[in-house]
């Protein structure tokens, strides 16, 4: 699908289809063969397809062919159900122009042109709307490491606000939340890095062509910076509260074990006892006596209760 924003009357961006004459970014979800040709034949750029924004090597990411920069990205985006996908988009600035591809669906697409209006960027310039957009997208990657944050907070109060009576499925259940969390910020961070880089890319070309970078890159990367120095926090905490997690869980199961132990223990000599009274020698004592199994059974009790009183002696239960 083509879609295409030129710059309205309120300095919005207004949508419409196929390819705008006065459009300063193009969008491609999902663009077939014949649309990236078609789209490259009116940007005279040769667009990459599908397999190649996925076979491309993290440094050639970013390259300049002629007047042509190409810079490929990899962005998360959230589902309805909660669940995340992470795929390349490719940004290609080309002759006044921007032009996206992507097979996902990131918020910041659908929001962006809504919210250009509003935004610092002056959506009349296809490098200003490239800024607006890349701001979008870092606004949203904060927005999904503060959700993020909060389900792993959730989760936290409910294994550790009760100590450890925690049932099963719901023990599961946190952890898998948690390894979703730890997948999505792992996948945020990924993405803040190639940002990272398109933005030194973009800095290193307009050095090298004698104009002074925009000062737009250096606020950017400054967001971009506080961004990954909070997801490096929320690592960190994800590692500390699995890190308690299984510590707690650790001491439970050896709890439990300790009292197995011991039962065993409490009941190994009466075992040794009635082994040693069921072999059958011919001569075994206590045998032809009246009073060999009762003696025999008060003998087994009194080996259980005096180990009982040994160990609470040494305080082992």
């Amino acid at each position: 699908m083509i879609e295409s924003f030129r710059p309205d009357e309120a300095g919005g961006l207004a949508r419409e289809e196929g390819i705008g004459t006065d459009a300063v970014w193009i969008d491609l979800l999902e663009p077939t063969p014949e649309e990236l040709v078609e789209v490259g034949r009116a940007t005279e750029a040769e667009l990459p397809s599908k397999e190649d924004m996925e076979e491309i090597e993290l440094s050639s990411r970013l390259y300049r062919d002629g007047e042509i920069d190409f810079m490929t990205l990899v962005l998360p985006a959230l589902s309805e159900t909660e669940k995340h996908e992470v795929a390349p988009v490719t940004f290609v600035m080309c002759k006044g122009r921007l032009v996206t591809i992507r097979y996902h669906a990131p918020r910041p697409f659908k929001t962006y042109p809504a919210r250009a209006a509003h935004s610092p960027y002056d959506t009349n310039s296809s490098q200003e709307v490239l800024f607006g957009l890349l701001d979008e997208i870092i606004d949203r990657l904060a927005d999904i490491l503060e959700l993020t944050d909060g389900r792993i907070e959730g989760v936290s109060r409910g294994l550790f606000g009760n100590g450890l009576e925690v049932e099963v499925a719901d023990r599961r259940s946190a952890l898998a939340t948690l390894g979703q969390a730890g997948a999505l910020v792992s996948d945020v961070r990924n993405s803040l890095v190639t940002i990272e880089r398109a933005l030194t890319f973009l800095n290193r070309e307009a050095a090298g062509g004698g104009k002074k970078p925009p000062r737009a890159l250096k606020v950017l990367s400054s967001d971009v910076a506080s961004l990954a120095e909070h997801a490096g926090f929320l690592t960190q905490k994800l590692s500390l509260i699995l890190d308690t997690f299984f510590g707690l869980t650790t001491i439970e199961q050896n709890a439990v074990t300790k009292t197995f132990s011991l039962v065993a223990v409490l009941f190994m000599p009466p075992t040794l006892i009635g082994a040693v009274f069921g072999m059958n020698f011919a001569w075994m004592p206590w045998i032809a006596t009246p009073w060999g199994f009762g003696a025999s059974v008060v003998a087994m009790v009194a080996s259980s209760v005096l180990s009982y009183l040994y160990f609470r002696w040494k305080n082992l239960l």
